[in-house]
């Protein structure tokens, strides 16, 4: 019997969805541990984007997406009734490929999350935002520019702004989905470091279809294809001795 620190912190059972008459994810499960890193891998169109964005309910606003199964946060369904979204994409924040900061200073792209949660003293909205950003290494580098614009920073820099802003709401997953897709090697090893400090606090699920990268970052790995979950395991297990012919032929460069 698992004990409450080692239950999952997300459940995901026989998920299948839809966009219009297009089937994207066929019969997922599989579970998400506390304070791990677990990659997602596989080609292009594979449905790793479009299983995560179910985890944050960003399919609500697609007119024609559907879905049958389960999504289980911390044993309750994400999906139920009376179930609040916007409590849901706070405990569960997402960073996307192409860096999104708002126009607006840095300090309130950091601010905005605690403000609309009704945060406003200044003290309280000073120590969020420079916590923040100390927890992603950015602090030292812009504090003298906090007023300024984030189109002075670096495209590596907005990333890291755009995961502070994530963090200042304090969820407790975090996805990230191809963070490094528009980054240079340099930049991409700062959030390789970052997303395995951040596993001290925080749950991560990263999406990539590099296959080193996610060798280098995750505790475990789900490789999907065609929209089905071929295998899912300790990232130790998928990536040197996988059970399915195409695991082993997707991680040895061979499919996809």
């Amino acid at each position: 019997m698992q004990t409450e620190k080692e239950q999952p912190i997300l459940s995901i059972r026989d998920l299948n969805a839809w966009y219009g008459d297009n089937q994207i994810l066929k019969s997922l499960s599989f579970e998400v541990q506390q304070r791990q890193v677990t990659a997602l891998i596989g080609p292009t169109k594979c449905g790793k984007s479009a299983l995560v964005r179910c985890i944050n309910r960003l399919n609500d606003f697609t007119p024609d997406f559907r879905f049958t199964g389960e999504i289980l946060f911390k044993g309750s369904d994400m999906y139920a009734k009376k179930t609040d979204t916007a409590a849901i994409r706070k405990q569960v924040g997402m960073v996307f490929r192409k860096p999104r900061p708002f126009q607006c200073s840095i300090y309130e792209n950091v601010a905005y999350g605690a403000r609309i949660s009704g945060i406003n003293r200044t003290s309280q909205l000073d120590t969020i935002v420079q916590k923040s950003l100390q927890k992603t290494g950015l602090w030292d580098e812009i504090e003298p520019i906090l007023d300024g614009t984030p189109e002075q920073l670096s495209t590596g820099q907005q990333q890291l702004l755009c995961i502070a802003r994530a963090l200042a709401v304090e969820p407790e997953i975090l996805i990230f989905d191809e963070p490094c897709g528009e980054l240079d090697p340099i930049e991409t090893v700062k959030i390789e470091t970052l997303v395995r400090d951040l596993t001290n606090d925080y749950t991560l699920i990263f999406v990539t279809n590099k296959r080193r990268q996610a060798a280098r970052v995750s505790d475990s790995a789900g490789f999907l294809y065609c929209g089905e979950l071929i295998e899912f395991g300790t990232t130790e297990k998928i990536f040197s001795n996988p059970q399915d012919t195409r695991t082993e032929q997707y991680v040895t460069g061979r499919l996809g």
